[in-house]
């Protein structure tokens, strides 16, 4: 094996913590979670629904869904900062605050 081949494993290999988890996560049964992201300096979070894990690449696949609409957001485990389990009601009542302070905003628009 060359050390080509050496650094590319160290660098895809997935150990860390939240991949262990989305590794015994991956089911049939979509699990709704709030994760948190720190990639290239950038934090974000995604609300939404894990859908899949690869094993062999640290590929996480979860679907949210942002203003009604659904997008797919594809993340390596090992960017991932933290997971939280939670519940579609959760979910749903974070669309449902998002979808609020947006019309809020449109009407502050409407008044000036």
């Amino acid at each position: 094996m060359s050390l080509h081949d050496e650094d590319f494993h160290k660098r895809t290999k997935c150990d860390k913590c939240i991949c262990t988890k989305l590794r015994n996560l991956n089911c049939n049964t979509p699990v709704p979670v709030f994760v948190r992201t720190k990639a290239g300096g950038i934090k974000s979070s995604i609300k939404g629904t894990f859908i899949e894990y690869n094993p062999k690449t640290c590929c996480a696949k979860f679907k949210e869904t942002i203003l009604g609409e659904e997008m797919i957001t594809f993340i390596d485990c090992k960017d991932i900062v933290s997971l939280s389990l939670t519940t579609q009601q959760f979910l749903d009542n974070i669309q449902d605050a998002m979808s609020d302070i947006l019309e809020a905003i449109k009407q502050l628009g409407d008044t000036n």
